[in-house]
């Protein structure tokens, strides 16, 4: 399931501080997750997901864990639709 591998890359890549993760909780705010981190983050999110969304523009939009969903679910019935 997506939001499974989505959480599993998160917490492998930013520190959870003991937090649930959740599509409201906030990369900076609530993990503080800097620029460097959340572009681990994508980086990671293209490996397990196999798609590209590493762009600056996606790095300042992310700004919870429901916008990354978003993202992912987007390039994903692009791709899908290009097969």
């Amino acid at each position: 399931m997506m939001i499974d591998d989505l959480k599993t890359v998160i917490s492998q890549t930013v520190d959870m501080k003991g937090k649930v993760i959740k599509p409201e909780i906030r990369f900076v705010e609530d993990l503080g997750a800097d620029y460097l981190d959340m572009v681990e983050v994508e980086m990671a999110v293209e490996d397990k997901f196999n798609i590209e969304i590493l762009s600056d523009k996606n790095i300042v939009n992310i700004k919870t864990v429901a916008d990354l969903i978003k993202i992912i679910k987007e390039k994903k019935d692009i791709q899908e639709a290009l097969v």
